[in-house]
């Protein structure tokens, strides 16, 4: 069914090549005969022309749209595979203990990233200041998890602090738009140490409801999450997850 479905397509492709070639067909021969009303030219030329074109097969139409589509496949897929640094040329990610992991493991440098270990949302206004500096005409986001913690499950009191750290960013960036990451998963062993952790879905929820109400995209990174990146820990992220992560938002803000 799939390869009648591409079949199908191939062939309104062909037509609409075909009938692209007709109309410009008739276009220049309107032209000339329009022309040719108002002044005595040499049409010689112009005739060959319409004749070359009405010689064309279907096979060589078809042969030049297959290549145009071709150099498009070609160019999308270059424009994909370009290096991180650059699709985060005019972006920054702001974030807590995991997010250094992009300047630890070289993903990104430090006119990309802003981050520091165990921060909390209520104090972040050193780090929004250096976020302005960089000047960013994309912002992620990757805040939180320290604050299910010392918010002891008030989604309330978080997205309040959460909210106050966006009014701050758009205050200072205007002009620049915003991406949120849900915070990340963690294991078992995690929550055990950290037994808030354990809602942290209900943070997410939260985070993504207000994202909605701000007109704000939120980023679930839940399912790119595997076993084989996490730490010792169950909370930090190995080395191997951090491309990853920034492929995914960059796909989603279109950089």
């Amino acid at each position: 069914m799939d390869r009648d479905r591409r079949e199908d397509v191939r062939r309104k492709r062909l037509l609409l090549g075909i009938g692209a070639v007709i109309v410009l067909i008739a276009v220049v021969i309107s032209i000339i005969l329009s022309r040719l009303a108002v002044r005595n030219v040499d049409t010689k030329a112009a005739v060959d022309a319409i004749r070359a074109m009405e010689g064309e097969d279907v096979a060589e139409i078809e042969a030049r749209i297959q290549e145009v589509e071709k150099q498009e496949r070609l160019a999308e897929e270059e424009y994909k595979n370009r290096p991180l640094s650059e699709k985060f040329a005019y972006a920054a990610i702001m974030g807590d203990s995991i997010t250094t992991g992009f300047l630890e493991y070289e993903v990104l440098d430090s006119s990309h990233v802003v981050a520091e270990k165990g921060v909390h949302l209520s104090e972040l206004e050193e780090m929004i200041g250096t976020l302005e500096s960089l000047s960013p005409q994309t912002v992620f986001l990757a805040l939180g998890l320290n604050d299910v913690s010392a918010t002891e499950g008030d989604t309330g009191a978080f997205i309040e602090s959460y909210q106050a750290v966006l009014t701050d960013i758009r205050t200072r960036l205007p002009e620049a738009k915003i991406y949120i990451n849900g915070i990340l998963p963690v294991q078992e062993k995690a929550i055990e140490k950290y037994p808030a952790y354990a809602n942290i879905s209900s943070y997410n929820e939260a985070l993504a409801a207000i994202c909605g109400e701000e007109g704000i995209t939120f980023i679930d990174n839940t399912e790119l999450v595997k076993e084989e990146y996490y730490e010792e820990d169950g909370e930090h992220m190995k080395a191997d997850f951090y491309p990853v992560w920034a492929e995914r938002m960059a796909e989603v803000a279109g950089i």
